[in-house]
């Protein structure tokens, strides 16, 4: 039987998280939350054949700096996806959101997939277990819903030390353009805030107009420093 349990690989000083890519039962997802510290290519490929040995055929990364991102490409790993990288300095007021929110609680991740399923289709959303795990990325996170009864949006923030990062962010095509993506930004960025954090990081497709244009009117700014997720065939 093919084991696609979750599981922590280990190397030297580093560790990363595989999990089943959401609907897709044949990609792995190489988590790598914590960059400061890479992978050698010794540890990656017998990462590799690991997860080759768990009955997977694809091997996906989750969103790499230019570090990691070099680290992978030595062990056969090709870009598949580009990501703008954007950055708020918490030095700017901040507007109260205009649109009521409650807390988003682990009883809504399923109402939460489905959104994020039809705000970012069937290759890349995240299913409720991926948003448990979005959640557990920081040591502290806010995770808020909008839409009242409707549930048409969401978002999950973390912090970790000085640092914020808007996890993520979706709201149901439906009900776009109605303020409800702003507002969860603007809820995000006080409660950061609140706590002192020093900048905010967050990114997106480099083809997202509406998303690019939202963040940087939110006072969010473009850094020279891309993202970019990974993916390596096991066939």
């Amino acid at each position: 039987m093919v084991n696609r349990a979750p599981l922590v690989l280990r190397g030297e000083g580093v560790s990363s998280r595989v999990v089943e890519w959401p609907s897709q039962p044949g990609v792995a997802q190489l988590i790598m939350y914590q960059q400061q510290r890479i992978p050698s290519a010794d540890d990656l490929q017998r990462w590799v054949d690991t997860i080759a040995s768990r009955g997977y055929s694809t091997i996906r990364t989750s969103a790499l700096a230019a570090q990691a991102a070099a680290a992978v490409e030595v062990v056969g790993f090709q870009s598949v996806q580009d990501l703008a990288l954007l950055q708020h300095d918490l030095m700017l007021r901040l507007d109260r959101p205009r649109a009521p929110l409650a807390r988003l609680t682990e009883h809504h991740h399923t109402r939460a997939s489905e959104v994020d399923r039809a705000a970012f289709g069937d290759g890349w959303f995240l299913d409720p277990a991926a948003i448990d795990e979005v959640r557990r990325a920081t040591p502290h996170h806010r995770a808020r819903t909008a839409g009242g009864d409707a549930f048409a949006g969401y978002a999950v923030s973390g912090r970790d030390a000085g640092i914020g990062f808007l996890q993520r962010l979706a709201v149901h095509p439906d009900h776009q353009r109605r303020g409800l993506a702003r507002a969860l930004v603007l809820d995000s960025l006080r409660w950061m805030s609140r706590w002192r954090v020093e900048r905010v990081l967050v990114n997106t497709p480099v083809n997202n107009e509406p998303a690019l244009l939202l963040y940087e009117s939110t006072g969010f700014h473009r850094l020279r420093e891309h993202l970019r997720v990974y993916e390596r065939s096991l066939q």
